[in-house]
């Protein structure tokens, strides 16, 4: 259950260390990237550090110092980056001002890049961090699993299912006491079989049309891949690569030769679909009788046909093309961003 954060609440322990920016802490827990590392997460040890404040288990001090290690502890977070922790120490340094325990909560913000606390204020709060492993029925272990793989979707999931399933048998070791329901988690990611979209072209530019059907097929498959064909009789588009932010956290992929192949190289750990977007009847003609041909490739092929909201029906990759010749400020406006 999401439980709201009041930030304003925390505004005299903000105040205290010189953190006048509550608004820009807020948008960043608020990414829409982060399906784990958000605010449920954030309200989850808020909740835990009162519990601890409340029993006397910790002082006032304590309490404030556990208060801003929860709010930047995580205030970057970018699964693409190795730094996380570096960098949102970096943050808590800059947005603060000089305290007698600046130097502390950094310290415990880096620690829980592994989790290993270097004072008995660090490992308290490394401990509530890890809740979720350590305390953890298997039906919330399974909640955990599927926010942390939607984190990671730009990795490919043959990848992703073989490191996640090693870091649970490494968690396993270190956390006997929830050995039992981390053992069920591993079972579960071994016989699971997500399903994945593939979302194939040449994206020459990727437009806001692309985008909506994207979107639309990311609420109807676990994870959607972005399939860039490659045409080796076509330099310009073969040169021009996908650089859109939207996609950093997407899987975005080259392949060259027949779809279907491609397709079927997906096929080892997910069920695996076909997503096509249709503009119009022309559209829907067109792909029809692709379809035909790839049907006889392909015995299994599953496809799924999704139509662009009527905002995006006139927008194509060629007309834009040709705007930007003439004005490429005015093209930009149907390229996301």
């Amino acid at each position: 259950m999401m439980r709201h954060i009041d930030y304003n609440a925390y505004k005299a322990i903000f105040e205290e260390y010189g953190i006048q920016s509550i608004d820009k802490i807020a948008l960043a827990w608020q990414e829409s990237h982060r399906y784990y590392h958000d605010e449920e997460h954030l309200a989850f040890l808020l909740h835990k550090i009162e519990e601890l404040h409340q029993t006397q288990k910790i002082n006032e001090e304590n309490h404030k110092v556990l208060v801003l290690a929860a709010f930047f502890h995580d205030i970057v977070y970018d699964p693409t980056r190795q730094d996380n922790e570096e960098k949102s120490a970096e943050i808590f340094i800059q947005l603060s001002a000089s305290h007698s325990n600046t130097a502390l909560i950094q310290e415990i913000i880096l620690d829980t890049k592994k989790h290993q606390g270097s004072t008995e204020l660090s490992k308290q709060f490394s401990a509530l961090d890890m809740a979720v492993v350590t305390e953890s029925s298997f039906p919330e272990l399974l909640d955990w699993e599927h926010k942390i793989f939607k984190e990671y979707q730009f990795i490919d999931y043959s990848l992703y299912r073989e490191g996640r399933m090693a870091l649970v048998q490494q968690f396993m070791k270190e956390y006997p006491q929830n050995a039992v329901n981390l053992g069920f988690l591993i079972e579960y990611i071994r016989h699971r079989r997500p399903t994945i979209g593939v979302y194939p072209g040449s994206f020459y530019p990727f437009h806001n049309g692309h985008l909506n059907i994207l979107e639309k097929a990311e609420k109807v498959f676990d994870k959607v891949i972005i399939a860039r064909g490659i045409n080796p009789d076509k330099d310009d588009i073969n040169k021009n690569t996908i650089q859109s932010q939207t996609l950093k956290h997407r899987q975005v992929e080259n392949f060259q030769g027949f779809l279907t192949k491609y397709l079927t190289s997906k096929e080892k750990y997910a069920d695996i679909t076909l997503v096509r977007g249709l503009r119009n009847g022309d559209d829907l003609d067109y792909e029809v009788n692709q379809l035909r041909f790839m049907e006889d490739m392909k015995d299994n092929l599953k496809v799924v046909f999704l139509p662009c909201d009527k905002e995006y029906e006139h927008i194509s990759s060629s007309s834009i093309k040709n705007l930007d010749k003439v004005d490429s400020d005015f093209s930009k406006r149907y390229i996301p961003e």
